[in-house]
This record gives structure tokens, C-alpha cells and sequence, in this order.
């Protein structure tokens, strides 16, 4: 009977210590930078999708880009997700195999009317660039993801806004 306390106690006390540990998890990654810059949204967007695309970095070729506009909430996000963890990725077109024929590749947005808020990435991401209108001339830019990817991106929104 004792035995039998001390068991029911012990699971009762590791039980309460994983559900608080994986209360506390977050998936989110942190943020990187954050600044108004000039630019609309989507002309920010498109001049940043090029740029990745453009971008010659072996690191940087390892992500698909996803660009989605939100009209009615006058933003735009940018997901650079890791296709070595994508479910559709395969030898025949992974950015891993350097005889690969990319097909996954999109500079069109993905336009999203109706939508009131921003939606959550859906896969393992390297980073999510959002881009919302501050005011006429100048929108708010932030980028959460991992240090090195998020900051090569960050050039990108940079050079886009001067330029």
C-alpha cells in the first residue's frame, strides 16, 4: 500500500512538471529586427522575393518562399520555409541535389481578401518577413527566424526600401 502512494505520487509530480515544461515551449522563433522603413507592403514584397530569389547564397537556395498579401489589413508576409523539412520536397527537385529541377519556385503573391489577420507559418521556417502600412509613405517591418537567414533577408528589406 505504501509502495502504491509512493508510485501515484511520483507519476503525479512528473506529470506536472512535463505538462509545465510543455506549457512554456514555443514554437515561435524570436525577433530579429523591427523598423518603419519606406515602401508599401506589396512593393516591398515583390522587391524582396526577387531579391531571395536572386540570391546566390548555397544557405539561402535551401528555402521556398511563400509571399501572401493581405488587402484588408494593407500587410504582407514573407515565409522562408526549409525544404529539408518540407513533405513535398524530393530527390528529383530537393535544393540538395545539384541535378534538381526546382519547381517549387513562385515569385507571385498569394493574395489573401478577407483576411483581418496575419496567418502563422505552417512548416519549419527559417524566417517570417511582415510588412504592414504604418501611414502613406512607410510600413512597419519586422523579421522573426534564425539569426543567420533572418539577417541576410533583413539586407534585402533594407536595400529595398532605399532603393
Amino acid at each position: 500500500m505504501r509502495l502504491m502512494k509512493r508510485y501515484l505520487i511520483t507519476v503525479a509530480i512528473l506529470t506536472t512538471m512535463l505538462s509545465a515544461c510543455a506549457g512554456t515551449h514555443s514554437h515561435e522563433k524570436p525577433l530579429r529586427h523591427e523598423a518603419t522603413i519606406s515602401g508599401n507592403p506589396a512593393s516591398l514584397g515583390h522587391c524582396v522575393m526577387h531579391a531571395l530569389h536572386a540570391d546566390t547564397g548555397q544557405l539561402m537556395q535551401l528555402y521556398h518562399y511563400r509571399f501572401r498579401i493581405y488587402p484588408d489589413i494593407d500587410g504582407a508576409q514573407i515565409f522562408a520555409y526549409d525544404t529539408r523539412f518540407l513533405p513535398y520536397i524530393y530527390t528529383s527537385n530537393s535544393p540538395q541535389n545539384p541535378d534538381a529541377v526546382r519547381d517549387y519556385i513562385d515569385l507571385e503573391p498569394e493574395i489573401l481578401p478577407g483576411k483581418k489577420t496575419f496567418i502563422d507559418a505552417e512548416y519549419h521556417y527559417g524566417f517570417i518577413l511582415t510588412i504592414q502600412k504604418a501611414d502613406k509613405a512607410f510600413s512597419h517591418a519586422a523579421i522573426r527566424g534564425n539569426t543567420y537567414v533572418s539577417e541576410i533577408a533583413w539586407r534585402h528589406v533594407l536595400a529595398c526600401s532605399t532603393g
